[in-house]
């Protein structure tokens, strides 16, 4: 009897309660092969047969060197007459204004050095408001151009092209005052000989002389008319002699 009512439970089983039976003779049947050390015996897998990747050679020493060793390319470049670094400003140049902006078209006119400041005075070449400029420092109109020393008669600037010197403008002997000044020609001394000729003087200088010596004889004509009635009205004994004005 009671083996018939187990084959009747399992005949009325469903699908569910076989799934989870098998489920659970499989994990039953795992448990067991745990026990008899199932999985703790794993073999070393065997070399690949593939051929092995090429190995990195070995670092070599860099053949330019570290940057170091070129610290005196830099303090005395090779391409300067002087060995001396300079700096250069790069601009973006926009056609012939452009140009013409960086050109260095002035005239030294004048230098100012002391303790405290140093600068020169430019002028446009082609006429224009003097400017001031100090050392380190632009130009209006030349921005590519930096004064870079101030000397006695000199100014320096250093641009994108080097260094250029402008030399303060001088006006050459015209201008400058004599060193000496000339002394009054002595008198001529009164002596009885023969005065020389007067020399020869341009028509400027003759017309003052001809209106002097008009202004003289006009003044001896009056004086010998004075004279000439002052005798009348005396009445010498004499005649008066006549007296005739000198002509002009």
């Amino acid at each position: 009897m009671a083996e018939r009512g187990l084959l009747q439970r399992f005949d009325q089983a469903g699908p569910l309660t076989w799934l989870l039976a098998a489920g659970a003779g499989w994990a039953l049947l795992l448990w067991f092969g745990a026990l008899l050390g199932m999985g703790g015996q794993v073999s070393q897998a065997q070399a690949s047969a593939q051929a092995q990747l090429p190995q990195p050679g070995k670092a070599t020493p860099d053949r330019i060197g570290p940057l170091a060793q070129y610290a005196d390319a830099a303090s005395r470049p090779l391409f300067t007459e002087d060995r001396r670094p300079r700096s250069f400003l790069a601009t973006a140049g926009e056609g012939d204004g452009a140009a013409q902006s960086q050109a260095l078209d002035f005239i030294l006119t004048g230098v100012l050095i002391s303790p405290q400041v140093q600068l020169a005075v430019l002028q446009p070449s082609g006429g224009g408001e003097a400017q001031r400029v100090r050392v380190g420092k632009s130009p209006e109109g030349a921005a590519g151009w930096r004064l870079l020393e101030v000397q006695p008669r000199r100014a320096i600037f250093e641009g994108g092209g080097g260094q250029t010197a402008l030399d303060l403008r001088t006006f050459g002997d015209a201008g400058a005052p004599t060193a000496t000044a000339m002394a009054s020609p002595p008198p001529a001394p009164a002596m009885a000989t023969a005065k020389p000729p007067p020399p020869r003087q341009d028509a400027g200088a003759a017309e003052p002389q001809n209106q002097e010596a008009r202004i003289d004889a006009i003044r001896r004509r009056i004086e010998a008319r004075r004279a000439q009635m002052r005798a009348g009205q005396n009445g010498g004994s004499g005649p008066a002699a006549s007296t005739q004005p000198p002509k002009p």
